[in-house]
């Protein structure tokens, strides 16, 4: 009778009907109780409602397993594909970003706005832009406003001491640009990804490579040669262009404290919104104090364009600038600096005609070769981990 009880059980497993399904799984019990005795059968009886469910369980277990294997695998493929998961490319945006909020820094004055006035609203809407697009990227869901296992006092610490980083190298370079120029400013940010590096092998964030390090040295080249160009400009640019020169000190701080304090479970995006509006605060308040006029003269059609481009720029900037930091860490990072110092000497050729001398136009070339060594030098380290 076991053989015939297991016999009609598999019978029941390949049946896909589900009316056979049942009479089938009816015979198992009539027949099983009547060979097994009262005793047998109530034990059975539990035996059959505890396996009985397994059939379909099984099947339909089997189903969603397959489904979620496959959901996994297409997400996956999904994330594999996004050119915003690759450094290179992410690199590529954020550094063309803050090369492009260079120059509409220094066309700030000519369109009536105080530059740093543009900087502050240009902030504080492109945390809302931020927040906006974040939002519709996640589907709406409040779920994903939250941090898990983050504290608060930790988060508040870590988001105004990023705040400060972030917003101090911002007002030396708008206040800068138009003193200086683009270009200038724009090459002064080639400097962090020196000072990352050297802060991130001294704390043992990074094992030094002789790759990254030739990369480095590379950059740090192109920022000497940078100082020897601004020895053109008169007495008192002179000295904004070693103020300007004190904006990588402020970056590389910053990399390395958000690599170093990164709250468990916080999300990029979060983070770089509660960046934007600690930064938004501390300008808000030196702004105020200062009598700085927060609004242009008359309002125009071009201050009002001028506005609206550096708030979107922001929107996108500073979410793929904490995105970049979270997947490729702090010496990656850094190169942003190189990569603006590239786009902004170009963009201030075409935009206000400032011919680069002899001096930048080496710094480029020694900016370039720093960002191929040293990502070589990160993708070889990557292979040898593995």
């Amino acid at each position: 009778m076991f053989l015939l009880f297991r016999y009609s059980l598999f019978q029941v497993v390949l049946s896909t009907d589900v009316k056979n399904l049942e009479i089938k799984y009816l015979e198992i019990k009539i027949k099983y109780v009547i060979c097994s005795g009262n005793g047998a059968a109530s034990s059975q009886r539990q035996i059959v409602r505890k396996d009985s469910p397994m059939v379909d369980t099984t099947r339909l277990g089997t189903s969603a397993s397959t489904a979620s294997l496959q959901q996994q695998a297409s997400l996956s493929g999904e994330r594999r594909e996004s050119p915003l998961d690759q450094p290179l490319v992410l690199l590529l945006i954020v550094g063309g970003f803050l090369a492009v909020s260079t120059v509409i820094a220094k066309a700030a004055p000519m369109t009536g706005w105080h530059p740093l006035a543009l900087l502050q609203w240009s902030i504080l809407g492109g945390a809302a832009g931020l927040f906006v697009i974040s939002r519709i990227a996640a589907g709406g869901s409040i779920a994903a406003k939250g941090d898990t296992g983050v504290s608060r006092g930790q988060f508040a610490f870590y988001l105004l001491v990023s705040g400060l980083l972030f917003i101090a190298p911002n007002m030396i370079a708008v206040v800068a640009a138009p003193k200086v120029g683009a270009g200038f400013v724009s090459l002064s940010y080639a400097f962090p990804l020196v000072l990352t590096y050297g802060f991130a092998v001294l704390l043992r964030l990074e094992k030094f490579q002789v790759l990254r390090g030739v990369g480095v040295l590379f950059g740090l080249a192109g920022g000497i040669l940078l100082a020897a160009s601004g020895r053109q400009l008169s007495v008192d640019a002179s000295w904004w262009a070693m103020f300007a020169l004190s904006i990588p000190v402020f970056l590389a701080s910053g990399n390395i404290f958000r690599t170093v304090k990164w709250p468990a479970g916080a999300r990029p995006v979060n983070l770089a919104l509660g960046m934007m509006l600690v930064g938004f605060a501390a300008l808000g308040l030196f702004t105020a104090m200062a009598g700085i006029p927060v609004v242009p003269g008359t309002w125009s059609l071009e201050a009002t364009g001028l506005l609206a481009a550096q708030i979107t720029i922001f929107a996108f900037q500073y979410g793929l600038y904490f995105r970049l930091q979270h997947t490729a860490g702090p010496v990656y990072l850094s190169q942003i600096g190189s990569v603006a110092a590239v786009i902004g000497l170009g963009l201030g050729y075409l935009a206000f005609g400032e011919v680069p001398n002899l001096a930048k136009l080496a710094a480029v070339a020694a900016v370039g070769a720093g960002i191929v060594l040293v990502s070589k030098g990160r993708g070889a380290g990557a292979k040898k981990s593995g």
